[in-house]
């Protein structure tokens, strides 16, 4: 980056992964506690002869809280055996209510909630138990504990600590982890757990009837791998990797040793050898191709954001540069076909948009004009995005590229022009005159 005094400023940057994890030996004491040893006996006698799968999550979109609960449904449809017999205890804490897309998907949850029970269910019995809130700590401990198995769905997560939770509160039962492939716990956590494609109910329908008919020795063997996992990664351990890797980063940041040592800084770009080179090309009735970026070097950031066009200053110049029978003039954008149109379409110079999905000639070309030599056609074609370009085209690029590489010694230039005033750039364009 540019300093404010002219001045050049250079950094590395390093990228890592960092899994955070959790405190398991906090869940281990709560569940030493009187409060929660007595409600973990409250819910041992309600459920008593029932299996319980457990799911704990926000009521978001990502969660996949409605797969489960099909998944659930599905369980009941193809083992019926399980009705009367399992039951799905689904703590769905409350996230933005105020939004309606938020507000669609608990209606739409409760809906299948009802459809469950009205199928499944039957006095005294309830398949899905649906809950509407968060609990607090002690509430949650205890139902970690009873539970024998937690099912996340999540359709897409950052990581989903709910499963760590759930292996530290297992030690006793050992039960098991039904786990989403696309929840980053996964990673971490495969081999241990029954992993599931949240989108397949029937696969994660079959994944908690193996939960609930898992031999004791496998779940012991899973729940092994699970529990030394989440003890060798806790969150005392992602915090001091993280502060070391930090601290190893700044002392292996220097320039002068390591991959960077060779990278030199980046030159001031050299104005009268460019203008000397523009004008050396034109003595030689060569062809020139000038490359600009549109945000940036044409418009800059803050006007680019209000969508204010390139001020007219620019695009006078940028017609001065087109008028040369020498110059092509190309402008290249990431932004839509549209804006780029409106705002230079009609300039007679390339235009480049959606990074390089629309590509449209100067108007004429294509007939023929704008530097003659027939033909030369560059189409998008809708659903195959094939590019045709015929050969005139090909050939002529390649020419101007050799001229100007041989007019400017090799050396290609990048000039920000929405960094200066008008009047420097004037005086700029004017030495291309």
């Amino acid at each position: 980056g540019g300093g404010g005094g002219g001045g050049t400023t250079r950094h590395s940057v390093r990228v890592d992964a960092f899994p955070i994890g959790i405190d398991p030996d906090r869940f281990r004491r709560a569940l030493d506690a009187a409060e929660v040893k007595g409600r973990v006996l409250e819910l041992q006698r309600q459920y008593a002869g029932v299996s319980v799968l457990l799911g704990v999550d926000r009521v978001d979109y990502i969660k996949g809280i409605p797969h489960k609960l099909l998944a659930m449904e599905t369980l009941l449809e193809t083992h019926p055996q399980y009705v009367g017999r399992v039951v799905l205890l689904q703590i769905a804490v409350p996230t933005r209510t105020d939004v309606p897309e938020y507000q669609k998907l608990r209606a739409a949850a409760h809906e299948l909630v009802g459809r469950i029970n009205g199928r499944f269910g039957s006095p005294g019995y309830a398949p899905v138990q649906y809950l509407d809130k968060s609990v607090d700590f002690a509430e949650l401990a205890a139902l970690y504990h009873t539970s024998a198995a937690c099912v996340v769905s999540s359709l897409r997560d950052g990581m989903n600590l709910v499963a760590y939770e759930y292996v530290a509160c297992q030690q006793a039962a050992k039960g098991v982890l039904v786990l989403s492939e696309f929840a980053g716990a996964a990673q971490a956590l495969g081999a241990g757990a029954l992993l599931v494609n949240p989108y397949n109910v029937a696969e994660v329908a079959r994944a908690i009837d193996e939960s609930l008919n898992m031999p004791a020795s496998e779940r012991e063997e899973r729940f092994e791998y699970l529990d030394k996992h989440i003890h060798g990664h806790t969150a005392q351990e992602w915090a001091e990797q993280y502060v070391g890797s930090l601290r190893h980063a700044r002392q292996t940041s220097s320039y002068d040793a390591g991959p960077f040592s060779e990278l030199s800084l980046a030159a001031t770009l050299p104005v009268q050898q460019v203008v000397a080179s523009y004008k050396a090309c034109e003595r030689s009735a060569g062809q020139r191709l000038l490359i600009f970026g549109l945000l940036g070097t044409l418009i800059d950031y803050e006007s680019f954001a209000s969508l204010q066009p390139p001020p007219q200053w620019v695009r006078r110049n940028l017609a001065a540069l087109a008028a040369s029978p020498h110059n092509t003039l190309v402008v290249l954008s990431g932004r839509e076909r549209a804006l780029l149109n409106e705002w230079l379409g009609d300039l007679p110079i390339w235009l480049v948009a959606e990074n390089g999905l629309w590509i449209r000639p100067p108007p004429g070309w294509e007939s023929g004009g704008g530097g003659g030599g027939g033909e030369r056609c560059v189409r998008v074609k809708a659903g195959g995005l094939a590019l045709e370009r015929r050969a005139a085209y090909l050939d002529a690029v390649d020419s101007w590229r050799a001229q100007v590489a041989e007019a400017s010694g090799g050396r290609v230039g990048y000039l920000h022009m929405a960094d200066m005033e008008e009047s420097g750039y004037e005086d700029f364009a004017r030495g291309f005159a």
